[in-house]
C-alpha cells in the first residue's frame, strides 16, 4: 500500500501537482513515521512550495531518524538560508562537508550564502572559492564570491565576478542588482542606474532592484526620481528599513529636514528600529561637509539609545572630523566601556581615537587584543601602522600599511591623503601612505591645535623625516602646503614642491586623450584672450573674498574670462556672483583629471591660471596634463610649486625680490604695486555691535589676531605675551574655534605670566558682520612665520591697522607688501624686538594710532591695494605680455609690469 502511495504522489510531483503531491507524503509519512526518507521527500515538497517552516519541521522527524544524512541536513541548512537562520544553516552546512557522500557542491554554496548574510565575507569568500574548485562555472558560485568581495571593499574584483556570473547566466536579476550596488560603491552611478533598471525588467518588483535605482539615483542628484522609486516600493512593503533610510534620505537631499526627521520620529515611537536610519542620514550629512547637523542626527539618537555601539562609534568619526579629539576620546572610553569584545569595528573606532589624541600604545594594545579576523579588515592595519608610526617603530609600521594596501589600497590611501569631505577623481590615484608622512601629520594636527610643547625638537624630527625621505627618492611626507607654515628653509620648501610636482607628472603620465594642439598663437591683438581661472573655492572662502570683484572688471573686449569650479554650488553669494561674472563658468567636480583637462583644450583656453596649487581640493594634476599654452601658479599658494607645467608666478617685489626668484621654478611676473587682489565691493554690517557682545571689555586696549591657528607658533605667541604685560588692561582676541586650542592657549599665557582670561576667542560669524566686529579691536597684531593675507585684507578694509615683522620668505612678507600698497609701510617691522616695541607704543600713546587709523581711512579708497579695476588692469597687461612670449615661440621668461599712472 505505501508503495502505490508513493508512486502517485511521485506521478502528481511530475505532473506539477506539488501540493497534491505534498498532501500525498504527509499521509504517507502518518503511516509510515519511521522511515526517513519520506519526511525527506515531503520536506523537499514543502521546500519547492516556498513553505520554509513546514519544510524544518518535516526535517527535524527526518533527522531524528538519520541524524547524519547529508540530504537532509543539506536541505534543512537551505531552509534556514530562507528563514533568517544563518549561523544554523552554516552549521549544518559545514556537518555536510565532514561527512561522506554529501553533495560537497551544494554545501559550499550554502555555507558561503550563509556567511555572506552573517557579515563574514572572507569566511564566504573561502567558501565560494572552494565550490569553484569543484565547478567553476557555477553562477551561483560567481554571484556569491562577487557579494563577499563587495563586502570586503574590494570592488573591482567584485565587479568583474559579477561580469562573469552573468556571462553564464545571463539576465539574472538578483546578479544585476548586485552589480549595481557595486558600481555605486565605484562612483558610477549612471551604469549602477542602467543595471538596476536591467533588474527590474527581470524581476518587476525586486525590492533590492528597486533600492538600488533609488539609491544611484540619489547618487546622481535626482532626488526627485529617487523619491519615486521608494514610494513605489514602500507601497508594496510599507515597513523596508531600507527604502525608510533612503526615504529619510532623500528627504534631506531634497533639503526637506523636517519631513526627515518627523519620520524617523515616527518609525522611533512605532518601536521600529532608527539607528540605521540616523547613522545613514549622519553620514550623508557628513558627506556634504555639514558635520555640526551629522552629530545632531546623531546625539539625536543618543538620547533613545545612550549606549548605542554604532551611534557612538558614529559620534567618534564625527567628532574626530571636526578635529574635536578630546570629545572623541571621551566617546571612545564610553564606547570602550559598552562593545563587546567580537565588534571589531567599534574597537577599530576607539583605536582610531587614541591614535588622535597620541595614545598609541593604548591603541596598539587594544588592536592586538582584537580576534583574527580584523586581521581582514584594511582599517585594522591602518590604525596600527598609525600607532605603530606614532612610537617612530617606523618599520613596522611599513609593514602594517602594506598589509592594509593589498587589502584596499584606494580607501586606505584616499583615507590619509584626502580630508573628510573631499572626493578623489577616479583618475586620481593617492600614493602610497608612510610612516613618516603619517607622523608628520600628526604633528602638524597638535600644532593645528596649540600643542607646542618641546616646539624646536618637534620641528627638528619632522625636519629630519622630511630630508630622509627626500633622500631615498620619496615622495615628501611633509605636504608643500604645511610647509610654509613651518620654519624651514627656503630650499627645503622648494626640494618638497619639486618632488610633489614629479609625482603628480608621473601619476598622470599614462592618461590617455588629453595631448593635443593647443590655441592657435595669433598675436595678441587678432583674438580675445581666453584666461581660465581653476579653483576649488569659488564658494565661501577666503579666495573668493579676495577675487569675487576681480571677474567683472575684466576688460571683456579682450579678454573672455572662464571660471572652471572644483567644488559644487555651495549656495553662497560668493559662488553666484562669480558665476555669473564669467562669460563661461564649468563644474569640474564630477569629472575626472583628463576629462577636466579635455574639456579645457576643447575650449581653447590660452592662459590657465592654478588658483590652489596644493591648497585643499587642489587638482594639480590638471594643469600636469597642460590643457592650456600658458599656465601660471597665483594666490591661493604664496610659493613655488616646483612644477615645470606651470610656467608663470604672480608676486610684487615685496613678497618676491629678485634674489630669491632662485627660489621658483616658475618665472616670476612682477605685478607693480601688490599680487594680492583685493573685492572693493565687499560690505561691512552696520548692526551697531558692541564689545560686550564678544567678550571684550568696554574698557581697555584690544590688541586681535583673526589668523587661522596653524599660523599661530610659541615665538610670536611669546612676543604677544610680553606685549599684553606691558599693556595693563589690555587683551588679545583671537580666532579659534577648536575647545582644546583654546584651552591650550590660556594655559600657555598662564605659563608666561598672564591670566588667561586676557585671551578672547571669536568664533565664526558671517562676512559682514565679521569684518564689522574688527572696528571692536584698536590693533591687529600679525603672526611670523605665515603672514596674515586674506585677514589682513579684511581688518585693512575694515580699517583697523595691522602690525607685521616682515620676514625672509613669500609668505612671511606678504602683510608687508598689503601695507604698503595702502600707504601704512610704517606698520611694517624687521625685527621681533622692533615689532613687541611698536605694539606696546601704539597701545600705550594713543595719539600715533589715531593718526594711522585716519590715514588708513584715508587711503582705504585712494591707494591701490583696494582698487580692483586698477589691479585688473595690471593683470590683464601680465597675461598679455606672457601671451606675446609665447606667440614669438619665446620661452617664459622674468616679466615686469608697469604700474599704471595715478598709483601710490
Amino acid at each position: 500500500m505505501i508503495e502505490t502511495l508513493v508512486e502517485q504522489a511521485e506521478r502528481l510531483a511530475a505532473g506539477g501537482q506539488r501540493e497534491q503531491a505534498r498532501d500525498g507524503y504527509a499521509r504517507i509519512c502518518q503511516l509510515a513515521p519511521h522511515r526517513a526518507r519520506f519526511w525527506l521527500r515531503l520536506a523537499e515538497l514543502q521546500y519547492d512550495l516556498e513553505r520554509f517552516a513546514d519544510c524544518l519541521r518535516t526535517l527535524e522527524y527526518a533527522l531524528r531518524l538519520e541524524p547524519r544524512n547529508p540530504a537532509s541536513l543539506l536541505l534543512a541548512s537551505a531552509a534556514l538560508l530562507e528563514t533568517g537562520g544563518y549561523e544554523h544553516a552554516a552549521r549544518l552546512a559545514e556537518q555536510v562537508l565532514n561527512l561522506e557522500g554529501g553533495d560537497r557542491l551544494a554545501a559550499l554554496l550554502n555555507q558561503g550564502t550563509a556567511l555572506l548574510r552573517l557579515g563574514r565575507f572572507a569566511a564566504a569568500l573561502a567558501a565560494v572559492d572552494a565550490a569553484l574548485e569543484l565547478d567553476g562555472d557555477q553562477p551561483v558560485a560567481h554571484a556569491t564570491r562577487g557579494s563577499a568581495l563587495f563586502g570586503l571593499g574590494r570592488y573591482e574584483e567584485a565587479l568583474t565576478t559579477f561580469d562573469r556570473a552573468l556571462a553564464l547566466r545571463p539576465g539574472h536579476g538578483v546578479t544585476l542588482s548586485n552589480r549595481a550596488a557595486v558600481l555605486r560603491a565605484l562612483r558610477r552611478p549612471a551604469e549602477a542606474l542602467a543595471d538596476a533598471d536591467a533588474a527590474l525588467a527581470a524581476l518587476p518588483e525586486s525590492p533590492s532592484a528597486l533600492l538600488n535605482r533609488a539609491a544611484a539615483l540619489l547618487d546622481l542628484e535626482r532626488f526627485e526620481e529617487a523619491l519615486a522609486a521608494l514610494e513605489r516600493l514602500l507601497t508594496r512593503q510599507p515597513n523596508h528599513a531600507k527604502a525608510l533610510l533612503n526615504r529619510a534620505l532623500a528627504l534631506l537631499r531634497l533639503g526637506r529636514y523636517p519631513d526627515a526627521l518627523a519620520a524617523i520620529q515616527t518609525l522611533q515611537a512605532a518601536g521600529q528600529p532608527v539607528v540605521d536610519l540616523i547613522l545613514t542620514a549622519s553620514e550623508a550629512l557628513l558627506g556634504q561637509a555639514q558635520p555640526v547637523q551629522a552629530l545632531a542626527w546623531v546625539d539625536q539618537g543618543l538620547t533613545w539609545h545612550p549606549d548605542h555601539p554604532e551611534l557612538l562609534r558614529g559620534r567618534i568619526a564625527i567628532l574626530l572630523a571636526q578635529e574635536r579629539y578630546g570629545a572623541a576620546l571621551q566617546a571612545a572610553e564610553k564606547l570602550l566601556a559598552v562593545a563587546e569584545p567580537s565588534r571589531v569595528a567599534a574597537h577599530l573606532a576607539v583605536a582610531a581615537a587614541f591614535n588622535a589624541n597620541g595614545r598609541f600604545r593604548d591603541s596598539l594594545e587594544l588592536l592586538e587584543a582584537l580576534p583574527s579576523s580584523a586581521w581582514n579588515d584594511w582599517q585594522f592595519h591602518a590604525k596600527r601602522g598609525e600607532a605603530l608610526a606614532g612610537l617612530e617603530r617606523f618599520a613596522a609600521a611599513r609593514e602594517s600599511f602594506a598589509a592594509a594596501d593589498r587589502l584596499a589600497a584606494r580607501a586606505f590611501r584616499a583615507s590619509h591623503h584626502d580630508g573628510p569631505f573631499q572626493t578623489r577623481p577616479a583618475d586620481s590615484t593617492p600614493p602610497p601612505v608612510t610612516p613618516e608622512r603619517v607622523r608628520i601629520d600628526f604633528e602638524f594636527r597638535r600644532l593645528e591645535h596649540a600643542d607646542w610643547q618641546d616646539y624646536e625638537n618637534r620641528i627638528s624630527s619632522i625636519r629630519q623625516w622630511t630630508e630622509a625621505c627626500l633622500a631615498r627618492g620619496e615622495p615628501s611626507p611633509l605636504l608643500p602646503f604645511r610647509a610654509l607654515f613651518l620654519p624651514l628653509s627656503s630650499e627645503l620648501r622648494l626640494t618638497i614642491a619639486r618632488r610633489e610636482a614629479e609625482r603628480l607628472a608621473q601619476a598622470v603620465a599614462g592618461l590617455d586623450g588629453v595631448a593635443g594642439a593647443g590655441p592657435e598663437p595669433g598675436g595678441v591683438e587678432s583674438t580675445r584672450l581666453k584666461i581660465g581661472y581653476v579653483s576649488a573655492d569659488f564658494r565661501e572662502h577666503p579666495t573668493a573674498h579676495l577675487m569675487r570683484g576681480l571677474f567683472r572688471c575684466h576688460a571683456r573686449d579682450r579678454f573672455e574670462i572662464y571660471g572652471y569650479a572644483l567644488r559644487g554650488d555651495d549656495g553662497s553669494a560668493y559662488y553666484r556672483q562669480i558665476k555669473e561674472d564669467c562669460d563661461r563658468f564649468v563644474d569640474l567636480s564630477t569629472m575626472g583629471n583628463a576629462e577636466a583637462a579635455r574639456r579645457i583644450r576643447a575650449d581653447g583656453v590660452h592662459i590657465l591660471v592654478d588658483l590652489m596649487t596644493y591648497t585643499n581640493y587642489a587638482r594639480p594634476e590638471i594643469f600636469a596634463l597642460r590643457p592650456a599654452p600658458v599656465q601660471v601658479n597665483w594666490l591661493g599658494f604664496p610659493g613655488s610649486s616646483g612644477a615645470d607645467y606651470l610656467d608663470y608666478l604672480l608676486v610684487d617685489p615685496v613678497v618676491l625680490p629678485p634674489e630669491q626668484a632662485v627660489f621658483c621654478t616658475e618665472q616670476p611676473v612682477w605685478l607693480p604695486e601688490c599680487y594680492q587682489v583685493n573685492d572693493r565691493w565687499q560690505e561691512i554690517a552696520e548692526t551697531g555691535s558692541r564689545r560686550g557682545e564678544h567678550g571684550l571689555p568696554e574698557r581697555g586696549f584690544v590688541f586681535c589676531c583673526f589668523n587661522q591657528m596653524q599660523k599661530l607658533e610659541p615665538i610670536m605667541f611669546a612676543v604677544w605675551m610680553r606685549v599684553l604685560d606691558r599693556v595693563p588692561g589690555s587683551v588679545l582676541w583671537l580666532y579659534t574655534e577648536s575647545e582644546e586650542a583654546r584651552a591650550r592657549l590660556r594655559m600657555t599665557a598662564t605659563a608666561h605670566g598672564i591670566a588667561g582670561e586676557r585671551l578672547i576667542f571669536a568664533g565664526r560669524l558671517p562676512k559682514a558682520r565679521h569684518l564689522e566686529r574688527h572696528r571692536l579691536a584698536d590693533l591687529f597684531l600679525d603672526t611670523r612665520l605665515y603672514n596674515a593675507h586674506t585677514t589682513a585684507s579684511d581688518a585693512l578694509w575694515a580699517g583697523l591697522p595691522v602690525l607685521t615683522c616682515m620676514g625672509e620668505t613669500f609668505p612671511a612678507r606678504v602683510a608687508a607688501s598689503l601695507l604698503q600698497a595702502v600707504g601704512l609701510s610704517e606698520l611694517v617691522t624687521r625685527s621681533l624686538e622692533e615689532y613687541e616695541a611698536l605694539a606696546v607704543r601704539l597701545a600705550t600713546e594713543p595719539t600715533e594710532l589715531v593718526g594711522l587709523r585716519a590715514k588708513l581711512a584715508d587711503n582705504r579708497l585712494r591707494m591701490p591695494l583696494f582698487d580692483t579695476e586698477r589691479f585688473a588692469r595690471h593683470l590683464e597687461q601680465a597675461y598679455r605680455s606672457m601671451w606675446e612670449r609665447h606667440t614669438q615661440g619665446l620661452p617664459p621668461a622674468p616679466l615686469w609690469v608697469a604700474p599704471l599712472p595715478g598709483g601710490a
